[in-house]
């Protein structure tokens, strides 16, 4: 029995889908059906979190140091048991630098080092949210504007700006009416409030210069009340050399759905711990007829390392209701419970039937993806 309550369902379908039972009648089964569950329910964040970083009241938010402490717990259970252990994240955030730096991240790649132990990770749905902004910089395009739109009713919302080592970026901001303020480059990790005249809105800005777990400059936007409209933020480079930089907005749910980027791209949006290097990071496809899901974040990661690693089914995938009966869900996080599903099989194989006693999450990944379907005729990674 657990004691506690799944409100949205959505813990319950990754459960079932990794590991539920095989009901004939209903021709649903979980991918490991005799696997057993250590489930971890993450409380919501502190209240001077949300307050700080802008997010709605009724956004679902956890916390990096609760996902962590869960699985250090799932991870000492498994060890008491003496059982191998696949460890399903059906989550992620924009915030960080994309490059696998954060806490959670190098957790997840230690927690991965140790014999027996599996994590798979859902890329995110964001590959259509409009939230993300590159440009390159360079002696014949020496400045880029990102146009951001900003929805009405939009109470506030925060944006990172992230550049790469050892360039130094100049950036203003102008508002709807026109008006232009520039972040001061000079004030240390301090922050700066800037304040327009024509409309109400206030920017809190912190430009960090050196990052102190990636090294790269960043430049952390809290827009307070913002004014409505066509909103564009001016980047260049102090010494004209050639340089890219990237824009996050926070994930779908955590900001208007009418505030996103004019000339987005898709790509490097995959959502942290989606850029653990050890992890197994996992974006949905259709196996109905072999087609990516579109909401899909996609890969690489900002400095060339290849993320996603696999595609699983996550289209549409039967899955039981909180009620009663049984409804359709979509989305990344559906790929990852297969995967660990199947990684929860291959453990069974090595460990249990004792193929391969000394089993890793290493093993488990480089397994899965040496026997992935590859189509004739097309390059991968890709």
């Amino acid at each position: 029995t657990v004691p506690s309550t799944d409100e949205n369902g959505h813990g319950t379908a990754l459960a079932a889908i990794a590991a539920g039972n095989t009901v004939p009648q209903e021709d649903f089964s979980g991918v490991a059906p005799e696997a057993g569950l250590i489930v971890v329910k993450l409380k919501p964040a502190k209240q001077y979190l949300r307050e700080f970083y802008l997010y709605p009241e009724n956004a679902e938010v956890f916390q990096e140091n609760d996902v962590m402490l869960g699985i250090a717990y799932a991870s000492r259970f498994a060890r008491q048991l003496g059982m191998p252990l696949s460890i399903c994240l059906g989550l992620g955030s924009s915030q960080g630098a994309h490059e696998g730096t954060s806490p959670l991240c190098q957790y997840l790649d230690y927690v991965t080092g140790f014999t027996q132990i599996s994590v798979s990770v859902a890329a995110g749905n964001e590959g259509n949210a409009r939230h993300h902004y590159t440009a390159e910089l360079s002696v014949q395009n020496a400045e880029a504007v990102a146009e951001l739109r900003v929805a009405e009713q939009e109470s506030g919302f925060t944006m990172e700006l992230w550049g790469r080592p050892p360039e130094t970026y100049v950036v203003s901001v102008q508002s709807p009416t026109g008006e232009t303020l520039e972040v001061s480059r000079y004030l240390g990790t301090g922050t700066q409030k800037l304040s327009f005249v024509f409309v109400e809105t206030q920017i809190l800005v912190n430009y960090v210069a050196i990052e102190r777990h990636t090294g790269n400059p960043l430049v952390y936007f809290r827009f307070l009340h913002p004014a409505p409209g066509i909103w564009r933020i001016r980047v260049r480079l102090e010494d004209g050399q050639t340089s890219r930089f990237h824009i996050w907005l926070p994930v779908t749910g955590l900001v208007s759905a009418d505030t996103y980027f004019l000339e987005p791209s898709p790509y490097n949006t995959v959502t942290s711990p989606g850029d653990t290097r050890e992890g197994i990071t996992v974006t949905a496809y259709q196996y109905r007829d072999n087609s990516l899901y579109l909401k899909a974040s996609r890969g690489f990661e900002p400095d060339g390392t290849i993320t996603p690693e696999l595609a699983a089914p996550g289209v549409a995938i039967k899955v039981p209701m909180l009620t009663e009966g049984y409804g359709e869900r979509s989305g990344t996080s559906l790929a990852a419970a297969q995967t660990a599903g199947a990684a929860a099989l291959l453990f069974e194989w090595a460990i249990i039937r004792e193929n391969e006693l000394f089993f890793s999450g290493t093993s488990v990944k480089n397994y899965l993806l040496r026997g992935a379907r590859r189509e004739n005729g097309m390059a991968y990674p890709n």
